[in-house]
């Protein structure tokens, strides 16, 4: 490794320099660019630098302006849609009793059909009083009236 002493430069062998790897510093003073005499000549960012975009109140008074307007359209949507459901309520009232009306028919359809079945059947049948079987007439159910179940009528 050379070694700078004076002038001259002597070089030593790894065993003269024994573990050390490395040089010592030397006394002498370091070199350092200096600017030119009168310094560097002045640049001119704001000519190279871009506008960065509009300003922070800009950006905020636009994000509330936005955000206003969003809420606006969703409170217009949602009126639309409490009136479409009244609409639409208003139309299942108003077809209600047809409905109504049209399933009372096919279940006096039924009724009549199993009335009829139920007479075929029990034609020969008297009861502990010697009566014959009344069509209709139930052994559940004193006098009042009740609707026989729906399901019992699908089945035959």
């Amino acid at each position: 490794q050379p070694q700078q002493k004076g002038n001259k430069i002597k070089v030593r062998s790894k065993e003269q320099q024994g573990e050390k790897m490395s040089l010592r510093p030397s006394t002498a003073p370091p070199i350092q660019d200096m600017p030119p005499p009168g310094g560097y000549k002045k640049i001119d960012f704001g000519r190279y630098l871009p506008d960065r975009g509009p300003k922070g109140w800009q950006l905020w008074a636009g994000a509330v302006t936005i955000m206003a307007f969003g809420y606006y359209r969703l409170g217009q949507h949602n009126q639309r849609l409490v009136q479409q459901k009244m609409q639409e309520r208003k139309v299942r009232y108003a077809l209600a009793p047809l409905l109504q009306a049209e399933a009372d028919r096919e279940y006096m359809e039924r009724e009549l059909v199993a009335l009829r079945r139920e007479a075929e059947i029990m034609k020969d049948v008297v009861d502990e009083n010697g009566n014959k079987w009344v069509p209709g007439s139930s052994q559940f159910y004193g006098g009042q009236w009740m609707p026989r179940k729906i399901g019992h009528f699908i089945r035959h």
